[in-house]
């Protein structure tokens, strides 16, 4: 936790000033073509937060939001950003529960230490958990993260210097806050016309209380992010309904989607040992080897 205290400033909105400060900083601390968005999708989306669209997407998906947050010191200055959605789970089901996409987060450059990122982790965890009123379980909270193992030699060299963090010390950053690896094989559907779906990323969550998680609640929470988030309302194409599909094959055989502790695999990393075609094959070997 930093010494110095802090604030989130959250908006639902293009048109306001902490947006265009978001994407400022945003601009600063993402590199690799495919995971970008820019400006104008971001405001499709939040666009999508009100009126009819809202009403439409609500209706299928639940109520939902999307929201950009600014986090501030104590003299006002942006420390860090992110942009999450989330999803209130709770029509038609027997315990409520919310999910959520955390889509970006960033801590600025001058203000990285101190344990900046992972107060802003945990200040988003417990906003996006109380958002749609009191709940009895923390939100499961999704994040895309590089796929070290799948990504282009020239992917992983530039986006680790543009950020100055290795890729594998990124997973172990998010695995101390709890990330656990979705054993399943995800990709993000083309965030626009002239963009590709991205396969080279690890699905992960934080907040499981169970080490698997119901297909189903996976593949509710998949169609409002691609629905919302990533295609902003219009229909979903292949890539992402092909995964819905598969989910719903995997519950009705009545199987799980089993959550993997990256722990064993970033310890043979670390040790230079690294294997598999994906980090979800490497860490579910390297649990099966070592526990």
């Amino acid at each position: 936790m930093p010494a110095e205290t802090f604030t989130l400033e959250t908006t639902d909105r293009a048109d306001s000033a902490t947006f265009r400060e978001f994407y400022a900083g945003y601009c600063q601390s993402f590199v690799l073509p495919d995971e970008m968005e820019d400006e104008e999708g971001f405001a499709a989306c939040l666009a999508l937060n009100r009126g009819a669209e809202y009403d439409r997407l609500s209706a299928v998906h639940g109520p939902f939001r999307e929201h950009f947050v600014v986090m501030r010191d104590s003299d006002g200055r942006a420390m860090a950003g992110a942009n999450y959605i989330a999803i209130d789970h709770s029509r038609g089901s027997a315990r409520p529960y919310v999910t959520a996409n955390l889509n970006y987060i960033f801590v600025l450059p001058e203000f990285r230490g101190g344990g900046r990122f992972t107060a802003l982790v945990r200040a988003l965890r417990e906003q996006i958990t109380g958002l749609f009123g009191p709940s009895p379980d923390p939100a499961l909270v999704f994040i895309e993260q590089n796929d070290p193992l799948r990504m282009s030699a020239e992917d992983y060299e530039c986006d680790t210097r543009f950020t100055g963090i290795d890729q594998f010390d990124r997973l172990g950053i998010w695995a101390r806050q709890g990330a656990l690896v979705v054993d399943f094989a995800y990709s993000q559907p083309p965030l626009s016309d002239d963009q590709e779906a991205d396969g080279n990323l690890v699905y992960s969550v934080m907040g499981a209380r169970e080490p698997q998680l119901h297909p189903r609640l996976v593949a509710h929470h998949l169609a409002g992010f691609f629905g919302i988030s990533v295609m902003k309302g219009s229909a979903l194409p292949p890539v992402a309904s092909a995964q819905l599909d598969k989910l719903d094959a995997i519950a009705a055989q009545g199987l799980t989607i089993d959550l993997i502790d990256p722990a064993a695999a970033l310890r043979e990393a670390a040790q230079g040992r690294r294997s598999g075609s994906s980090f979800r094959e490497f860490a579910r070997a390297a649990l099966a080897a070592h526990g």
